[in-house]
């Protein structure tokens, strides 16, 4: 049996641009090659500053590639379009608009808030648990809260790809912890039963390993791929698996790659444990 046709297709892509009076050109990705499977979720982790966000702005068409080919179910990417939806780092909710409000403004703006579209948003209430607050306005909600309406506008119009932006750097440990559990749980229910793809970019090893199908480890930039890790671990994912020696020893593996890359502090050593201080050693860029 073939194997499915490649939902997201990178080949050798190279970003770049132009800076300062004389025009030199810098390049924030070189050479970047791999493909995700459809239903895939894939999470992207490097040093501080290496191209991660730059990559995802360019997989949502919002700046231009210099070189390579960036192509979503064989279609060149060369703009923003309906097949993809962008989950910022901070919620960006439109103040005057309700919890419903918010997560209809996409549907609306392309013109499909029918009565399909007006149920699609009160099953995205409720399975990002926000049962009971669609009235509710952004100022009335807590940062965990707003990423939930955030990520369910992205669902909302339905995309092949979600892509997110460190959507819970912001948010305190412990709310954050209660999210990356939520993010799952959705992706679960609603993702793998619509067929979603989803590229997630962070800076926190043990949150990329706990969400992701694959971990991507870039390199210091210009990125390019350093490794593509395959998380052999069973779905549903629970908090309990965070303890396990099996998602120890592979957070520690991605740790270890990422602070080779980004040559901060002594060489990290096998077997040693993650800690909170090598998260912000090896912070996302």
């Amino acid at each position: 049996m073939a194997p499915p046709r490649p939902k997201l297709r990178v080949r050798d892509v190279e970003i770049g641009h132009r800076s300062g009076r004389k025009g030199t050109y810098a390049l924030a990705v070189d050479g970047l090659s791999f493909d995700v499977a459809p239903n895939e979720f894939i999470a992207v982790v490097g040093p501080s500053g290496c191209g991660k966000t730059t990559f995802l702005t360019a997989v949502a068409g919002l700046i231009p590639i210099s070189g390579g080919t960036l192509e979503l179910d064989d279609h060149r990417i060369d703009g923003p379009g309906r097949d993809r939806s962008l989950v910022f780092q901070q919620a960006s909710l439109f103040p005057w608009r309700n919890v419903v409000q918010n997560i209809e403004f996409g549907l609306k703006a392309h013109g499909r808030l029918d009565a399909a579209g007006r149920a699609r948003v009160a099953e995205l209430v409720e399975l990002v648990g926000l049962g009971g607050k669609g009235d509710k306005y952004p100022r009335e909600l807590s940062g965990g809260m707003s990423q939930r309406v955030n990520l369910a506008r992205a669902l909302a119009t339905d995309p092949e790809l979600i892509l997110l932006d460190e959507p819970f750097a912001a948010l305190d440990a412990q709310t954050r912890e209660v999210m990356q559990e939520e993010l799952t749980r959705i992706w679960q229910a609603d993702g793998v039963k619509a067929g979603k793809t989803a590229m997630f970019i962070t800076h926190d090893v043990p949150e990329a390993v706990f969400l992701a199908d694959r971990v991507l480890v870039l390199s210091r930039g210009p990125a390019h791929l350093v490794a593509d890790i395959h998380v052999d671990l069973p779905r549903p994912r629970t908090p309990a698996m965070k303890r396990t020696p099996e998602f120890l020893a592979m957070s520690d593996r991605i740790v270890d790659l990422v602070m080779a890359q980004s040559q901060i502090g002594k060489q990290a050593q096998p077997g040693r444990r993650v800690t909170s201080d090598d998260h912000a050693g090896v912070a996302a860029g």
